[in-house]
């Protein structure tokens, strides 16, 4: 066997590899979105962010956009909430491609514990002011059609759903924090080497 014959058998390795757990993260991301479900407010709160941060790890950012875009839009949709489906697709796409670009490319040198909190608190910030957008739109846009005081409507929905947003990311770094790093990466399984 030839050196380019072993490259490319590598190279064909991690594509099945990267396709695979794109795929079983996605699936993971949106069971754990779907069935761990606890109502707040005017949505839910569930860890389906652990599961996007996790990706961003593994995946980079490509794999970790469409693990974040897909799983949990879908289990919105599944779960009656249709009209969060876009904004959580935005949202948690966004966290998965973010996660992974910090992941990768900030403090390259440090741990990967360092690596993964730093890239994973940025997530989470996404995440937070991300559906407190979605919230204050989603009220805005409902008050519209009735006379009353709009903003403080809508910024008062945005607010009720920060507390739900903060408990749901923070449980999801902790487990993201103990899974991600413990699961091996494509730079990994492509060089051989050890992060």
């Amino acid at each position: 066997m030839s050196i380019k014959d072993a490259r490319e058998g590598a190279k064909r390795r991690v594509s099945t590899f990267y396709i695979v757990m794109t795929a079983t993260l996605t699936a993971l991301a949106f069971v754990a979105t779907f069935l761990i479900q606890i109502p707040v407010g005017i949505g839910y709160v569930n860890f389906g962010d652990a599961v996007v941060m996790v990706s961003s790890v593994v995946l980079g950012p490509l794999g970790a956009t469409v693990v974040g875009a897909i799983g949990p839009a879908l289990a919105d949709i599944v779960s009656g909430y249709v009209v969060y489906a876009p904004f959580t697709m935005i949202i948690k796409g966004c966290e998965g491609f973010v996660c992974a670009l910090v992941f990768k490319c900030v403090f390259t040198k440090k741990s990967v514990y360092l690596r993964a909190v730093v890239s994973f608190v940025v997530g989470a910030v996404i995440v937070v002011v991300g559906y407190f957008l979605a919230d204050f739109v989603l009220v805005l846009v409902g008050y519209m059609q009735v006379e009353g005081s709009l903003m403080i409507a809508a910024l008062v929905a945005g607010a009720a759903t920060l507390v739900g947003s903060l408990i749901q990311v923070a449980v999801s770094v902790a487990i993201a924090l103990i899974v991600a790093p413990k699961l091996p990466t494509l730079e990994f399984l492509s060089s051989g080497k050890n992060r």
